[in-house]
């Protein structure tokens, strides 16, 4: 069967070549630094999905690997790294208003969830793709789901903010998926989450007083 050409499908398979080739570049640039091989993968990766996402390609693209790779090695697990912006920027030859502006630039794009320590260093959370996120909305929608069952049955009242500090306490000390020295800033994350859950729950309260008391 022949395939159609059409100059799209030109132009998108050029694109694709370039963005290849430019990875490569980024890997090549990432390498002839003192920096953690294990990270260069994720690194390359991010960038990647970043072009893709993106018509235009950044002027200066070996900033955006310099600032995907302080975005990959912060993830709250991390902890504690602590690091100054003018220490990492040092290693690359950028400035710290220029890697902000990439950071930015990134996180925007896939909406990362960013957390700040208590000595105020900046940690990063993919939304989409982590796994310990994922973990702990499935915690919070299950223990929510729970709640809400007991209220319905048996009339239990439901406390958002006691649920919460019980979900944090599940979280860090029995699931294990998250630092405990991050423990303010998870209570963050799980009462928005919670918040989010207790629509439906508000839901079933007005229900359950419209039709049954």
């Amino acid at each position: 069967m022949l395939e159609l050409y059409t100059p799209e499908i030109e132009v998108l398979n050029t694109k694709d070549r370039i963005t290849i080739d430019l990875i490569k570049d980024g890997e090549d640039f990432l390498t002839q630094f003192d920096i953690d091989k294990n990270f260069v993968i994720d690194t390359v990766s991010l960038v990647y999905r970043y072009l893709r996402a993106n018509s235009k390609i950044p002027h200066n693209l070996y900033k955006f690997f310099a600032a995907a790779y302080y975005i990959v090695t912060r993830h709250p697990f991390a902890f504690p790294a602590h690091e100054s912006k003018k220490n990492f920027c040092k290693k690359f030859n950028l400035e710290i208003s220029s890697l902000e502006y990439c950071v930015n630039k990134i996180i925007s794009r896939f909406g990362y969830i960013k957390i700040l320590d208590d000595m105020n260093f900046p940690y990063f959370i993919d939304p989409e793709r982590d796994l310990s996120l994922e973990i702990i909305k499935n915690i919070v929608k299950s223990k929510i789901e729970a709640a809400m069952m007991k209220f319905l049955l048996y009339n239990k009242p439901v406390n958002s903010q006691i649920l919460t500090e019980e979900l944090v306490c599940d979280i860090i000390f029995e699931h294990k998926a998250f630092p405990e020295e991050l423990f303010r800033q998870l209570y963050d994350i799980v009462s928005y989450l919670v918040e989010e859950e207790f629509a439906d729950y508000n839901d079933y309260v007005m229900l359950q007083q419209k039709y049954f008391i």
